[in-house]
């Protein structure tokens, strides 16, 4: 007989570490395909027939997680355009009951999330980014866990920035989800701002998506909207074509909005404000209703809802006033800011349209006494 061959103290150790990788990864495989019952569609054998497989392959593409191709056409097998579909069905990676929306055409619209940028893409990058320098990117699985997003959570799997720019182990709410990449990143672009920021609710006035709005008098709004209504940043980014694929991932207008929103001056009309007149009543705001010179301005002097208001916030004045635009000058006297005197009045100090401001009152003259502050902005508009 041969001697016993004795198992070093090193070599067992290395045995012990494979046999626990092992069974961690058996675990993982088992968990997700346990518990899925068809609520994560990854992990349902009735949609993906050969399990793992239908994703993983051998050694796989280069740089990818052993994936059947790169990263940046991967998901598009299965969410993509139809024959892509058809594709995969024959190769017997997707079942061929299954009937999935073109993700892929919205990704050739002409404002969309910049998937194509993917390559610069890492594991483990810190979100915010905290460096400058990085370049602006984005990939599916910033929005979507691969193993965990679920026919009800989407976002599953995915960690979240609060308003407060932390980090949270889950998305709770959806503007978490966008705040990892339109907030704190350092790396923003000039045109860019930190949407924090602009929906804070120390602000004077912004957006019900991070908390109800301060402004109890909006008689423009539309039923079932109310001064107490909270919103989400899809109701506003979204597609533009309510019968395909949910989702900000691309539209036919300028910065992936749902609906038509001139924000250069122009005619008014209700394709040109159709993202506003939404949830906003046409009639209300042309009848001047909540402030009298609206139809002067939209209709009459062809002025966008942008070049008064900013849609996300305003870190200075109520009603979400923003005289931060290349349209808007200083005054006369120098001065460019608004003076909010209460409801449904106010004053104005601009130069705008041809038309100099110094002040423009409304609904009639104050008192001097009545003034509630001085104008909240007097540089110049910078040129974003």
């Amino acid at each position: 007989m041969l001697p016993a061959r004795k198992i070093g103290h090193g070599n067992m150790m290395k045995i012990s570490a494979k046999f626990l990788l092992f069974l961690l990864f058996f675990f993982i495989i088992t968990n997700l395909y346990a518990d899925s019952n068809k609520t994560k569609p990854h992990g349902d054998k009735s949609n993906l027939p050969k399990g793992c497989a239908s994703c993983h392959k051998g050694h796989g593409e280069y740089n990818t997680p052993m994936l059947h191709e790169s990263r940046k056409l991967f998901c598009f097998r299965c969410h993509g355009h139809s024959q892509n579909i058809e594709k995969t069905k024959k190769t017997g990676d997707l079942a061929m009951d299954i009937q999935e929306k073109d993700l892929q055409g919205e990704f050739d619209k002409a404002y969309h999330h910049p998937i194509e940028k993917d390559s610069v893409h890492h594991f483990g990058e810190t979100l915010p980014e905290v460096d400058p320098s990085l370049p602006r990117h984005v990939t599916c699985a910033d929005c979507h866990h691969h193993h965990y997003v679920s026919n009800d959570n989407k976002t599953a799997g995915i960690k979240g920035t609060n308003r407060q720019g932390m980090k949270t182990e889950t998305v709770n709410v959806q503007y978490e989800l966008c705040f990892n990449c339109h907030s704190y990143s350092a790396n923003l672009l000039a045109d860019q701002t930190n949407k924090a920021e602009l929906f804070d609710a120390a602000n004077p006035s912004f957006h019900p998506v991070v908390s109800s709005g301060k402004n109890s008098d909006v008689p423009s709004l539309i039923y079932p909207l109310t001064t107490s209504s909270l919103i989400k940043c899809t109701d506003c980014h979204n597609n533009d074509d309510p019968l395909g694929p949910k989702g900000p991932h691309g539209s036919k207008y300028e910065h992936i909005l749902s609906k038509h929103f001139n924000i250069s001056d122009g005619p008014e009309g209700i394709s040109e404000y159709e993202l506003c007149y939404s949830c906003h009543n046409r009639n209300s705001i042309l009848g001047n209703e909540s402030f009298p010179f609206h139809d002067l301005h939209i209709v009459i002097s062809n002025i966008s809802c942008r070049t008064c208001h900013n849609p996300h916030g305003s870190t200075q004045n109520a009603h979400l006033i923003d005289l931060d635009n290349i349209s808007i000058w200083p005054s006369k006297s120098g001065q460019r800011g608004f003076i909010d005197l209460g409801p449904r009045a106010g004053e104005c100090y601009l130069n705008c349209h041809g038309k100099d401001h110094d002040p423009a009152v409304y609904p009639s003259k104050p008192s001097t006494s009545s003034k509630t502050g001085t104008p909240s902005s007097s540089r110049h508009p910078s040129h974003r």
